[in-house]
């Protein structure tokens, strides 16, 4: 079964199988091209970047590593429920018929924050930056727990800029001398934050080109607040978008800041006229 398919590779359903052990559901990420040294390279260094993470419950988990007698593979761990972002889009189309979804449903999303939060908390702590913090790349696993996955997707994969997630990425992310740190997840996770809030819609829209989106943010312009989205809820989304990264809070002091008012009806964010 196929679970999703990108420009370089794909992702299906399948069962491991242990002599010992019960069978255990995984997702296998394969490459579509394994002749390609540069693709390969790029999963062999997504394996690595895995391994360096170790285990954590909020990232989704590496099962295993496949590379004899075929082309190289991933085993990793299953999301039933799918990604954060059809969940919002399937949101947004229930929410169309009734409204009251959107009040019944937030506190559900508000706990996904805090643990991709956690989840960055943990990266922070090994050194390593995830660089394509969004919601399609956020899975949800079991009872709803959010994990982050696709850690090969944010710089080395990508052909060229027009792959580029440039729309979740932090204004040092846009430069020529693209550089990354994990104060640009930050910046990454207050994107997720405003599309959280807005059901799954796409950031800047209209606005295309690294470019034009860096001259943009050094002109101080910002995704703007959605409706029916607090203050208080809002100025953390800003405060992620500080322009000079050294001024944006750590994953840890956001997920305190939304530990401290979990109940915010902030999720209850916008006219679905759409």
């Amino acid at each position: 079964q196929l679970l999703g398919e990108g420009a370089f590779g794909h992702v299906v359903k399948a069962t491991l199988t242990h002599p010992e052990k019960d069978d255990m559901t995984v997702a296998i990420k394969k490459l579509k091209n394994d002749d390609d040294p540069q693709t390969r390279q790029a999963l062999l260094r997504e394996t690595c970047i895995m391994l360096l993470c170790g285990n954590h419950d909020n990232i989704i988990g590496l099962k295993g590593i496949c590379f004899r007698d075929g082309p190289l593979q991933l085993v990793l761990e299953y999301a039933e429920h799918g990604s954060l972002l059809h969940l919002l889009w399937t949101l947004r189309a229930e929410s169309k018929l009734n409204r009251t979804v959107l009040v019944n449903k937030r506190h559900i999303f508000e706990n996904m924050m805090v643990e991709v939060c956690c989840g960055l908390e943990h990266l922070a702590s090994r050194r390593l930056v995830h660089r394509d913090i969004a919601a399609r790349n956020i899975l949800i696993c079991g009872k709803g727990t959010a994990k982050i996955a696709d850690f090969g997707l944010a710089r080395d994969m990508y052909a060229g800029k027009d792959l580029l997630p440039l729309k979740w990425m932090a204004p040092e992310g846009l430069k020529n001398e693209a550089r990354f740190t994990h104060k640009s997840d930050v910046w990454s996770f207050g994107v997720l934050l405003w599309e959280v809030a807005q059901l799954g819609r796409t950031p800047y829209p209209g606005m295309e080109g690294a470019d034009r989106l860096y001259d943009a943010l050094q002109n101080h312009f910002r995704l703007p607040r959605p409706q029916l989205c607090t203050d208080e809820r809002y100025q953390l989304m800003l405060q992620c978008w500080k322009f000079n990264e050294k001024t944006r809070p750590d994953a840890t002091t956001v997920r305190q800041q939304l530990e401290a008012d979990p109940n915010v009806r902030y999720f209850c964010c916008c006219l679905l006229s759409e």
